[in-house]
């Protein structure tokens, strides 16, 4: 019994939390980008962080010493995709592109595919670049390169986080990342069908 209550205590908080960083970051869109303003965008929407927190999960399918490409490919992506998108408008396919990301990437830690090295790296680069571009596309003015920095540097500490997520998950339960998988992929079928 005496457990839950901090539990409870601890998810309104972070829901509190939550809800101030998106109000945050909603208002600065169109008003100034910088590093700060980077990093709430990334935490800002649903699509963004998840896509993230699975690239880091999926990435411990490999082995060690490779699991740490597809998390910093991603994250240069997201930085590339950045400045691919600066100055664009936002379209609705660019969110129909970024749902189908985290679909994808939610069905690739299910299953925890380890494809080849090269094509793993393709995945997270032209999925990262995808993430990067509406980042790009909802800043505002400012100063672009420190809002760039700032939302890849939240994009890669989210990754690391779905990498300590996928490491416990392996270690402490056989079918987590089975679970983690389906919760992801789920979580994007909502966003198509569920959240309109």
């Amino acid at each position: 019994m005496r457990s839950a209550a901090p539990s409870t205590a601890f998810g309104r908080l972070l829901a509190a939390a939550s809800l101030v960083v998106a109000s945050v970051a909603h208002a600065a869109h169109g008003e100034i980008a910088d590093f700060g303003d980077g990093v709430l965008h990334v935490f800002a929407w649903s699509g963004p962080m998840l896509g993230a927190i699975a690239v880091g999960l999926w990435s411990m399918a490999y082995s060690w010493r490779r699991a740490w490409l597809l998390p910093v490919a991603f994250a240069a992506a997201v930085a590339a995709g950045a400045y691919g998108g600066a100055g664009e408008k936002l379209t609705p396919t660019v969110g129909t592109l970024i749902v189908a990301t985290v679909i994808l990437l939610g069905m690739l830690v299910y299953g925890s595919r380890t494809l080849s090295i090269p094509s793993a790296f393709a995945i997270v680069v032209v999925f990262g670049a995808i993430h990067g571009y509406s980042h790009g596309a909802q800043a505002g003015a400012g100063d672009f390169g420190r809002y760039v920095l700032g939302a890849a540097s939240a994009t890669l500490a989210l990754c690391v986080a779905g990498m300590a997520a996928g490491l416990m998950l392996r270690l402490v339960s056989r079918h987590g990342m089975h679970v983690a998988g389906a919760a992801i992929a789920a979580a994007g079928l909502w966003f198509a069908f569920g959240a309109a």
